[in-house]
């Protein structure tokens, strides 16, 4: 058991406990305090949640499934204007945040990765490095897209959230079938025969099949039933392992929370995650993750079906929300806190200590109170949670707004004109008919014929006029709000349109590069030596090794994303003067022509750049081919011009191995009654020719130096 103390190690978000942990494990209660504090200081921001979640999905207290008002039941007070006038339900802000996680969304997906060393000028090792993170993100981290939408819905709906980056090594079982020679193989101290068809045996068959394979008694005896009907049975084998990091968005309104006051999340005093698992998956965490086995039993007995916070969403059937989760539907699962704590040990050594517990199962004989407590084990010694926010409007963290919160005074009112409109729609096509006293139509409704006895006994009411700037007043209101988050208008500033949307994609991949960085710093420690990965983007014919390195190797990420690429007007624009630039200024041979190609076709389409670009070393691959294949039609006697576009050197090189290479060649090329030398100087001057024409094309670009 580790034995540390509740000491924090620098700065600490004032005005909360720590629970301290001594040789006994840590002290339940107060850490089941702190944690109860948390959620009582944080009920300020769960409200606003509430009503953010409430203002994005156009949800009120009394609202019909029609859209229109109808008399509460129980209820003495009619509904205004009438009864079944519009109640339209309007999505303002939830069309604005749909529109900003596409936004974000788009900016990961297409963002440039660099990698740069903290120490050292090895800028060969860190594109490798910087391909390498590409690869492992965007191909082994299969839930990333998902998590990304996630997490931008957080962040624009509350004005904040968070991922948790993990590493994960699993090991899948899958069932293979064996013959009992080949289980006495596995186990050749015991007669499997001989017991197999022995009752006193049995017994010990279960035992050897329980320990071989980790399976339950039940499905060992099964395999003895198998075996001795068919001579064979199938057992549970370790499969193909995984290990990898692992990506999670988080909602700091309903599975992790950190203090009200904290202003730096790597100062924040704890972090708190709530999970709720079955009571299988709780009994696997001991084998898998060492957890306490009677902690764990204990926990399935007691806290089975209970709900481990009372905030407004968590899990809660929020005002209006049919489809979410209800609390009778956790009546199987058990809720586990998982308390994330700066602290440091005895001799002063800092750390991430994590404690599993539930608040309400404090120790008893059977258990000291928690699942599993120590240190969490990341070298990074970083919480492993990425806080993100939309605005920065103090330093505490929670101070952020989500779009609900200036969007909702104008939904609201954007309604009242909607409502106003179809109301008075409403009224134009069917008027109040006005009839003599206890005399009411007995029909009504086009082409009924109803009978006066006297002219103008039925006539319509006066109907409310409408005004044409109701409608121009709400689209109004609707420009002002798409101006203000900065989405392009007719009325809205060119230059602040841009300029809005660079800086939250700049804002949202700030939090993407220590995401990188924790996966980089966690591959590291947990990692395989080699990897084999593929350069995203590129088309390889066999996969690249790569090699973690030094241990103390230590490099930077940084994802950019210009919103210039989501315009192809602009994107053209912007590439035809870096031509220019690298056409006229390229006077040391600094351009890569290679890169030069793939960032061109990239901007237009990475698709196609996929489909048509290979990497370099896969093109000169293919012209060596070529150039080897019209070589030996040169040596059959067919006559051959150079290919346009052959890379001149190239083509001299394997003209002059070829040469080289084989006395037969060299012979017809000194035989001049042969005219096979001769198509081969014509070869040799036409890539001359091709490489002059390359020179006097860059001298001509950048003049004569």
């Amino acid at each position: 058991m580790s034995s540390f103390s509740g000491t924090t190690n620098g700065q600490a978000d004032a005005g909360l406990q720590l629970a301290p942990v001594g040789n006994d494990g840590p002290d339940h209660a107060l850490l089941s305090k702190t944690f109860s504090n948390t959620l009582a200081n944080l009920q300020g921001f769960f409200d606003q949640c509430e009503e953010n979640f409430n203002t994005r999905y156009a949800l009120w207290s009394g609202q019909s499934a029609d859209g229109k008002k109808h008399a509460r039941e129980g209820s003495k007070i009619d509904p205004t204007p009438w009864d079944g006038a519009s109640d339209l339900q309007v999505f303002l802000t939830d069309e604005a945040i749909i529109k900003k996680v596409a936004m974000l969304s788009m900016a990961f997906r297409r963002a440039g990765i660099s990698a740069t060393p903290v120490e050292g000028n090895d800028i060969k090792r860190a594109k490798t490095v910087a391909n390498f993170m590409r690869w492992m993100v965007q191909t082994q981290i299969p839930e990333v897209s998902r998590e990304v939408k996630l997490l931008a819905n957080f962040i624009q709906e509350q004005g904040i959230g968070a991922m948790g980056t993990f590493w994960e090594e699993t090991q899948e079982k899958i069932l293979t079938t064996v013959t009992l020679e080949q289980l006495q193989a596995q186990s050749p101290e015991a007669d499997l025969t001989t017991a197999l068809y022995s009752t006193e045996g049995e017994d010990q068959l279960v035992e050897i099949f329980v320990g071989l394979y980790e399976c339950s008694r039940a499905k060992a005896k099964k395999m003895l039933a198998e075996l001795r009907k068919s001579q064979t049975t199938t057992v549970p084998t370790l499969g193909r392992k995984k290990s990898r990091p692992v990506l999670r968005a988080f909602n700091l309104n309903q599975n992790l929370f950190i203090p009200a006051e904290s202003t730096d999340p790597e100062n924040c005093s704890a972090m708190f995650r709530v999970e709720y698992y079955t009571a299988e998956q709780l009994r696997g965490f001991v084998n898998t993750s060492n957890w306490d086995e009677a902690w764990v039993e204990a926990a399935i007995t007691t806290c089975r079906g209970q709900l481990i916070t009372n905030t407004q969403n968590e899990y809660n059937q929020p005002m209006g929300r049919s489809f979410t989760f209800q609390s009778n539907q956790f009546t199987n699962l058990i809720g586990v806190v998982f308390a994330y704590q700066r602290l440091s040990d005895e001799d002063g050594n800092a750390g991430i200590y994590l404690t599993v517990f539930n608040p309400k199962m404090g120790p008893d004989g059977s258990h000291d109170g928690y699942a599993k407590t120590g240190l969490l084990g990341y070298a990074h010694g970083q919480y492993p949670f990425t806080i993100f926010r939309r605005e920065h409007l103090s330093r505490k963290l929670h101070d952020s707004r989500g779009i609900p919160e200036p969007g909702k005074p104008l939904q609201q009112q954007i309604k009242v004109h909607k409502d106003s409109l179809i109301d008075n729609a409403s009224m134009q096509i069917m008027p109040p008919l006005m009839y003599p006293q206890g005399r009411p139509p007995l029909r009504w409704g086009a082409g009924a014929r109803i009978a006066e006895r006297r002219p103008g006994e039925y006539h319509f009411g006066t109907t409310p006029s409408y005004s044409p700037s109701t409608e121009a007043s709400y689209k109004e209101l609707k420009s002002d709000f798409n101006g203000y988050l900065g989405f392009a208008t007719s009325s809205s500033d060119p230059t602040y349109t841009p300029l809005i949307t660079q800086d939250e994609a700049d804002e949202f991949l700030i939090g993407w590069n220590k995401v990188y960085l924790q996966c980089w710093q966690l591959f590291k420690q947990f990692g395989k030596e080699e990897t084999y990965y593929r350069v995203v983007g590129l088309k390889q014919v066999d996969p690249v090794e790569f090699r973690k390195g030094e241990e103390d190797e230590q490099f930077d990420f940084v994802l950019r994303f210009s919103v210039d690429s989501m315009s192809p007007d602009q994107t053209f624009a912007k590439l035809e003067q870096i031509a220019k630039i690298v056409a006229t200024g390229d006077r040391e041979g600094m351009v890569n022509y290679s890169e030069w190609l793939q960032v061109m076709v990239n901007a237009i389409d990475p698709t196609i750049a996929e489909m048509i670009l290979d990497p370099k070393e896969v093109g000169q691959q293919r012209a060596s081919g070529d150039m080897q294949d019209m070589l030996t039609k040169v040596y059959s006697g067919i006559d051959q011009d150079l290919t346009p576009g052959t890379p001149p050197d190239l083509a001299l090189s394997v003209i002059q191995n070829y040469i080289q290479g084989d006395p037969t060649v060299q012979a017809k090329m000194q035989n001049p009654q042969d005219p096979f030398g001769k198509r081969i100087e014509k070869l040799m001057k036409q890539a001359e020719f091709q490489k002059v024409q390359q020179n006097n094309a860059k001298i001509g670009r950048m003049g004569a130096v």
